[in-house]
C-alpha cells in the first residue's frame, strides 16, 4: 500500500513493466508522480498487483500510464511500433476496471488508463499515430513529452475540472482513439481532431490522454483531474448514492 493523507481509499494498479527502454522507465517515474497527486488531493492511494482485491471501503480507482494494451484485445495484429504488452498488466487494469464498473466507482484514467477504459467498453485504437501537427510524442532525442493546446467541450467534466475551455498539455503517447466505446464521449479534442478525453454517459468515468503528471506541467493541470475525482467521492459520499454527478 502507498501511503497519503487519512482519506477516501483510490485503488492505483501496480506498473508490472521494468527494463532500460526509456518509455518504460519514464512511465515507472510517472507512476510515482499518480501516486503522490492522489494523496495531494486528499485521497488514500492503495497500490494493488490483484486484480481481485477486496473493493470493500474502496472509493475510486485511478488507471496510470504505461505500455500498450495487447491489440488483440481490439482486434487488431501487433505491428513493430508496439511495445510493452504485458498481458498481466492488461489483464489487472481490465479487471479492476470492469469490477469498478460494476461497482458504480468513479474512475480515472490517465494515457493507458484512458485506453484501457476505452476498449474495455468496445472501442478500439489507432495502433500507430501517423505523424502530424501535433507533437503527440517528443520529436526530440531525449526527450519524452509533446506539448500541446487542446480545446475542452463547454459543460464537460474535463471543462468543469480545469475551468477553461482550453489547456496545454503534456503527451507521450504513439497511440490514440480510433472509436469510443459504448456510453463514452468525447469531451476534448488536439488541434488535428485525435479525441483527448472523454467521459461516460452512464456513470462517472474523467479519461484523459496526456500526462497531467508530467514535470513542467502548470500546478493547476496537474492537480485538476485528481481534484476532480476527490470532489466526485466526497459528493457521493455525502449524498449517500451514486448519481451521476456530471458537473462535480
Amino acid at each position: 500500500m502507498a501511503t497519503g493523507v487519512a482519506g477516501p481509499v483510490v485503488v492505483v494498479p501496480r506498473r508490472f513493466s521494468l527494463g532500460d527502454d526509456p518509455r518504460v522507465v519514464a512511465a515507472n517515474e510517472l507512476f510515482d508522480r499518480i501516486v503522490d497527486l492522489v494523496a495531494d488531493a486528499g485521497l488514500t492511494p492503495l497500490v494493488v498487483d490483484d486484480p481481485f482485491v477486496a473493493l470493500s471501503g474502496v472509493s475510486g480507482l485511478v488507471l496510470p500510464g504505461g505500455g500498450d494494451i495487447n491489440p488483440r484485445r481490439y482486434g487488431q495484429v501487433t505491428t513493430a511500433a508496439v511495445y510493452d504488452v504485458n498481458d498481466e498488466q492488461d489483464e489487472l487494469d481490465f479487471t479492476l476496471a470492469a469490477r469498478a464498473q460494476d461497482a458504480g466507482l468513479p474512475v480515472l484514467g490517465i494515457c493507458r488508463g484512458a485506453q484501457v477504459l476505452n476498449v474495455a467498453r468496445g472501442g478500439d485504437l489507432q495502433i500507430d499515430l501517423v505523424p502530424g501537427e501535433v507533437p503527440h510524442q517528443s520529436v526530440t532525442a531525449g526527450e519524452v513529452f509533446g506539448w500541446h493546446p487542446l480545446a475542452l467541450a463547454a459543460g464537460s467534466r474535463v471543462q468543469a475540472a480545469h475551468d477553461a475551455d482550453r489547456i496545454v498539455v503534456a503527451s507521450a503517447h504513439h497511440q490514440g482513439i480510433a472509436s469510443l466505446g459504448a456510453g463514452l464521449v468525447a469531451t476534448g479534442y488536439a488541434a488535428d481532431g485525435l479525441i483527448e478525453s472523454f467521459e461516460a454517459a452512464d456513470g462517472w468515468v474523467l479519461a484523459v490522454q496526456w500526462h497531467p503528471e508530467a514535470p513542467g506541467t502548470s500546478d493547476a493541470v496537474q492537480r485538476a483531474p485528481f481534484v476532480a475525482l476527490a470532489r466526485r467521492i466526497d459528493s457521493a459520499a455525502t449524498s449517500g448514492a451514486a448519481g451521476d454527478g456530471r458537473f462535480l
